[in-house]
């Protein structure tokens, strides 16, 4: 069988113009040649384009990652709504940092007061631990002897009941979009850093820890200093055993280095759907952890204090744990139409927390109110899934500040006095003036009868 020979579109091109009664058609012919040659040289200009690229291409990026941010993805609908940040303006003013302090005992009014606002600085460094370095799934554990040894990372850990928003808050510490995280596995939720939310009471059953932040250098010297301690303290132990012998007892001690500036653990919830023996692991955790530097106790703004939180509260006091208070869900009393009766509700709430404070702090002699070891007066209000013009959720940023000061990692320069009340002013009269007041108005009197004149 002969193979035919190739007719290129040029020679098609000449014989048809050639034809007289082809002229009509000779056109056509010439524009379809040279289409045909300029699609063949773009396509194989475009294959040594994509030749080149990937011999030069890097490490793409999985598409997993796009959870992490606050980018929609694009396999999104177009009708879907984005939650990409907006930026802000020049002449925007800083994302508020809602807290509210007690009122003075003498205040009639009796309301919470707003708290001065931390300082700007404070306030960029506490966002930078949580959100410069994407946040790290450590270890779950339910069981306090299976977590892992700290002894350089300092830990503040989040109390509250089922459902009060303790996992949808560290995802808006970490500055990730919380309703993603009900939408993946387990497992793709801790890959990125998440923590895993759910609408059903009690999902969180373990310790779940978390990193945020770069170690420091302090940090980093103090986790050498104390590996050389253990490691000489297990040799005068051990004495004259051999090497081998003595790189297992080593191995049994040592500790990784530190990999984050701060560790949130994320407790499981108390009262409904809660675990039976939620109170004995959490207690060991409690007194036992060396690397604790506080508790934040979460409470539902809407629903307010519970028998559940006067336990934990009451826990916290007998453990001698530094105590701050955050109250969640606080968009659902800004839906309100009267926002008379939202703010009011707020002030109910605070009153009530600080009422009960107190009243636990009567059975302790160490857990005093703005102690080293008691409670914070300072009551933070945050509602995570409500974005403010910065794309945060409204109080996420004070949070974030509220969590730092607690571990130690800022400074707080503010003075945290309320404002006391307007006392009117009264003038002291001595005994002398009264006598000559009453002796005048007896002169005047007796001129008029009918008259009082004093």
């Amino acid at each position: 069988m002969v193979t035919p020979k190739r007719i290129l579109p040029s020679t098609i091109s000449s014989l048809l113009t050639r034809c007289p009664p082809c002229r009509h058609l000779s056109t056509t012919a010439a524009e379809l040649a040279r289409q045909h040659a300029s699609t063949k040289t773009t396509s194989r200009s475009a294959s040594s384009r994509i030749t080149s690229k990937k011999s030069t291409s890097t490490k793409i990026t999985p598409k997993t990652a796009s959870y992490n941010s606050n980018i929609t993805p694009k396999t999104a609908s177009s009708n879907s709504k984005t939650t990409t940040k907006p930026k802000p303006g020049p002449d925007q003013p800083p994302p508020p940092a809602l807290s509210y302090l007690p009122p003075p005992s003498n205040d009639p009014h009796q309301r919470a007061l707003p708290a001065p606002r931390p300082l700007d600085d404070t306030l960029s460094r506490a966002t930078a631990i949580f959100t410069a370095k994407p946040a790290a799934f450590l270890y779950c554990s339910s069981r306090f002897l299976e977590i892992p040894p700290n002894t350089h990372t300092p830990e503040v850990c989040l109390l509250g009941r089922s459902n009060t928003g303790k996992s949808t808050l560290i995802n808006a510490l970490a500055g990730a979009a919380s309703h993603r995280a009900g939408h993946l596995h387990p497992r793709q939720a801790r890959a990125l850093g998440l923590a895993i939310t759910s609408r059903i009471a009690g999902s969180t059953r373990s310790l779940n820890a978390y990193g945020f932040g770069v170690p420091g250098r302090e940090q980093r010297l103090a986790a050498l200093q104390r590996a050389k301690e253990v490691k000489d303290g297990l040799e005068r132990e051990l004495g004259g055993i051999g090497t081998r012998s003595k790189r297992r007892a080593l191995s049994g001690r040592k500790e990784a280095p530190p990999m984050h500036r701060l560790i949130m653990v994320d407790m499981p919830g108390y009262g409904l759907g809660s675990e039976a023996d939620w109170g004995k692991e959490i207690k060991k955790y409690l007194g036992r952890r060396e690397m604790l530097r506080g508790a934040v106790v979460l409470v539902d703004a809407v629903a307010g204090v519970k028998d559940a939180d006067r336990m934990v509260l009451e826990i916290l006091r007998d453990a001698e744990v530094k105590t701050a208070v955050v109250l969640t869900k606080v968009d659902k009393l800004a839906r309100d139409a009267q926002a008379g009766k939202a703010q009011s509700r707020v002030d109910e709430v605070c009153l009530s927390v600080w009422e009960e404070l107190r009243r636990i702090e009567r059975g302790s002699l160490t857990w005093l109110e703005e102690s080293e070891k008691g409670w914070q007066h300072e009551i933070w209000a945050t509602s995570a899934g409500d974005p403010d013009a910065y794309g945060e959720g409204v109080g996420v940023v004070g949070a974030r500040w509220a969590i730092c000061r607690m571990a130690g990692l800022v400074e707080d320069s503010r003075v945290l006095k309320p404002s006391q009340p307007a006392q009117p002013i009264q003038k002291i009269v001595s005994f002398d003036d009264i006598q000559r007041m009453v002796a005048s108005a007896e002169r005047k009197a007796k001129k008029s009868p009918g008259k009082v004149f004093f």
